[in-house]
């Protein structure tokens, strides 16, 4: 493994670190300030996000899932259970409840720390290859990885898939087609993948990864019904897409998309868009051209997560974990230029002083990661012809 698919053991220095989670020291405070029997003032139950594991475990448990995407009364059942009106949508798969349910049957303070510590410790293992040693364990005190653990979200679980994914794609490529798979829970996370794997002739990663989605849709249809997704992929789809456009809402601080920064500082609808399309466009082609002349598995791992939040108009600073190693490995990476370390700087940090720019007028943190994504890009699609164009001769074996 060369230098651009692992730091060389220089890292920041502690300052950078403490100064990155300066805001969630700030809002773990603020809601300590304001938690009442487990509730943050009147609207929000202590682990956030985590919530919506917890009560889409318990409606699996009651027999109510038609609840489960009706908005107004899964806030009633989230009142019923936290005594409080919450304000959370259920935006994931139906078989994301196989996963939620054995976390349902815990008390809700127990679950939250099993969610995080076994979610976390995931995440650090499948992490290991692009940072090894005890180094890895600093992964869970990112300014990203801190966000995600005030928010309770699946950016641990969902960054361990995707790395375990490339880590097994050479040798063990089926194992790799389950955890793409698994994926699934946020697909949109996700998809980069399908892309460079098609671009590899991957086809048994590929046939694995398409038989384990489809397994999860089959087994949850017969478990839960056919009617549960047919709301999933009509009512949620609306939600989340409305969710874009965020305007003054707390949430659209925390978003990394470049047409919300726009849209949330009133740029017009149109002018947002079409940057946004712009973004997507030139992360398909550098990541085209990076697949077809031969980057590694590890390298296009890392360009994919940070192209992937480049490229969605969806998506939020919690699921940045993985982005956080890629700016870490390009900061440390020997024959980093300091113009590319002050980059990968910006863009460790950006999943929290981004919100604070974003509230001011400035949205940092799709442009951090558009600026981290050209440095990673960049040796990658300049390179000669000396490298070995074309799908064939990358095939896992």
């Amino acid at each position: 493994m060369d230098d651009t698919e692992r730091a060389t053991g220089r890292l920041p220095s502690p300052i950078i670190w403490v100064v990155g989670s300066v805001l969630i020291a700030a809002l773990f405070f603020a809601d300590y300030r304001a938690l009442h029997d487990g509730i943050i003032g009147k609207s929000e139950i202590w682990g956030r996000d985590f919530a919506n594991v917890w009560t889409g475990g318990k409606l699996a448990l009651s027999g109510q899932l038609d609840r489960l995407y009706d908005l107004d009364r899964y806030r009633a059942f989230e009142s019923a259970l936290y005594g409080h009106r919450g304000v959370h949508n259920y935006s994931y798969p139906p078989f994301a409840l196989f996963l939620n349910v054995p976390f349902a049957l815990l008390p809700y303070g127990v679950a939250l720390a099993l969610w995080l510590a076994g979610t976390g410790y995931l995440f650090v293992r499948a992490a290991r290859p692009w940072l090894s040693g005890r180094a890895s364990w600093l992964l869970l005190v990112t300014p990203a990885a801190m966000m995600n653990i005030w928010a309770g979200h699946y950016g641990f679980l969902i960054g361990a898939l995707f790395l375990a994914g490339w880590h097994w794609l050479p040798n063990r490529p089926r194992l790799a087609g389950v955890a793409f798979g698994l994926m699934a829970l946020k697909p949109h996370v996700a998809i980069l993948i399908p892309v460079i794997l098609l671009l590899r002739s991957e086809w048994r990663t590929i046939a694995v990864a398409a038989l384990t989605v489809g397994l999860l849709v089959l087994v949850s249809a017969l478990a839960f019904g056919p009617d549960l997704w047919l709301q999933y992929l009509t009512v949620t789809s609306g939600v989340q897409a409305r969710m874009i456009d965020p305007g003054k809402e707390f949430y659209g601080l925390m978003s990394t998309s470049l047409a919300s920064g726009l849209l949330r500082q009133h740029v017009p609808a149109a002018i947002a868009y079409g940057a946004q399309g712009l973004a997507m466009a030139g992360v398909a082609v550098a990541v085209t051209i990076a697949t077809v002349r031969g980057a590694p598995p590890k390298t296009l791992a890392l360009l994919a997560a940070t192209g992937t939040f480049v490229m969605l108009p969806y998506a939020f600073n919690y699921d940045l974990t993985v982005v956080a190693l890629a700016a870490l490995v390009t900061y440390g990476r020997a024959d980093a230029a300091p113009l590319e370390r002050a980059v990968a700087l910006v863009a460790f940090l950006s999943p929290q002083w981004g919100m604070l720019l974003s509230a001011t007028g400035m949205p940092l943190t799709p442009v951090a990661l558009i600026a981290l994504f050209w440095v990673q890009a960049r040796p990658l699609v300049s390179r000669g012809r000396d490298v070995p164009a074309g799908a064939g001769a990358m095939r896992s074996a």
